[in-house]
């Protein structure tokens, strides 16, 4: 069906039950000249996007009075149509006891859903309202959370450098929702690792690099150009979470040792904080040398490890249609950002 939203903006949402097919009409039921089944009762039809708002807006607030105040309504009117939305869709949205709303399983799944929309629903409000202003088309653009600090501001700043009047945004978060992104236009070009899906979108080699070991600065390691397996068996080794492939890698090449790190008593998902975690001398860790670009000088020491571990980024970008020039023009800026980047760290290696 149609959602149609005050600002004419229509969305299609389509409902999709489980349900054999196909089966016999029931009563109240027609078929069309499709073979659907149509019933009299068009619930659905009848939701529209005051629903949808003021159900987004109790799910953020957690509060009617709140949800009312943040999309200009009264609390009565948050509430009826609340209960509205709930009759039309025949769900239980929320438990009522002694007078606090919570959220059920439903709607939680029925908000995830929403937010997905609303990203691609902004970025369009976003983009008219550029063209209204006569501003060049905004650059967006995505990274994991390796290339998502440090690097992504040096390439921004570098991007302003050269483009002060267009605008330009950045978001972090995984591959996979990254890539989700640049699929539905919300980002233009986006840096993901190697192992995600990346089906939907155009996909090229934009880095490889070796992880390094981070070591405290004052720790008899970071003496030593090159750290061995075999030197990290009484060592405290902070490690990468059980389900990420990067500790697989490192389980099988530090166990061939005889080195502990399956038993690590420090875990964290991010090359960043395992940074932060050994400059505050809780141990030593594998880093992205991209991540790690951020704490040179910062209290630790980066090392090469005896063993080859790669990472690779992709560069990914939508397909059907080509870039604007801003977006071009940042993919330039993240090539030369990255080739910068690496001959710092390569250098730092070398102290």
């Amino acid at each position: 069906m149609w959602i149609k939203d005050t600002n004419h903006i229509q969305l299609r949402i389509d409902f999709v039950c489980d349900r054999p097919a196909p089966c016999a009409p029931q009563s109240g039921t027609a078929i069309d000249a499709r073979g659907h089944h149509e019933t009299e009762d068009h619930s659905l039809a009848m939701m529209d996007f005051r629903h949808i708002d003021a159900f987004r807006a109790v799910m953020k607030s957690e509060n009617m009075i709140q949800a009312a105040k943040l999309i200009g309504a009264s609390q009565p009117g948050i509430s009826r149509l609340i209960a509205e939305l709930e009759r039309l869709s025949a769900l239980k949205l929320f438990d009522r006891t002694r007078g606090k709303l919570s959220p059920t399983p439903e709607a939680d799944a029925l908000f995830e859903e929403i937010e997905r929309r609303y990203v691609g629903l902004q970025a369009i409000r976003d983009f008219a309202q550029s063209l209204k202003e006569s501003v060049s088309s905004p650059v967006r653009f995505g990274t994991v959370m390796s290339f998502g600090i440090g690097f992504s501001a040096r390439a921004i700043t570098a991007f302003k450098a050269e483009h002060p009047q267009v605008p330009i945004s950045h978001t972090m978060g995984s591959s996979a929702l990254i890539a989700d992104q640049v699929t539905a236009r919300t980002c233009d070009v986006g840096l993901v690792t190697d192992n995600a899906d990346v089906s939907s979108v155009s996909s090229s080699a934009f880095a490889s690099m070796d992880l390094l070991c981070a070591v405290p600065i004052d720790h008899a390691l970071a003496r030593l150009q090159t750290i061995s397996a075999s030197m990290l068996k009484k060592q405290s080794v902070i490690a990468y979470p059980r389900e990420d492939m990067i500790r697989w890698g490192l389980t099988n090449v530090l166990e061939e040792a005889s080195a502990s790190y399956s038993g690590a008593s420090v875990e964290t998902p991010y090359s960043a904080n395992i940074c932060a975690l050994v400059r505050e001398g809780a141990g030593i860790g594998f880093v992205h040398p991209i991540a790690a670009y951020d704490f040179i000088g910062n209290g630790i020491a980066l090392r090469r490890f005896e063993r080859s571990l790669p990472v690779r980024t992709l560069l990914i970008k939508g397909i059907g249609s080509p870039l604007s020039a801003g977006a071009e023009q940042l993919c330039g800026i993240l090539a030369r950002t990255l080739e910068s980047t690496e001959r710092i760290v390569v250098d730092a290696l070398m102290r």
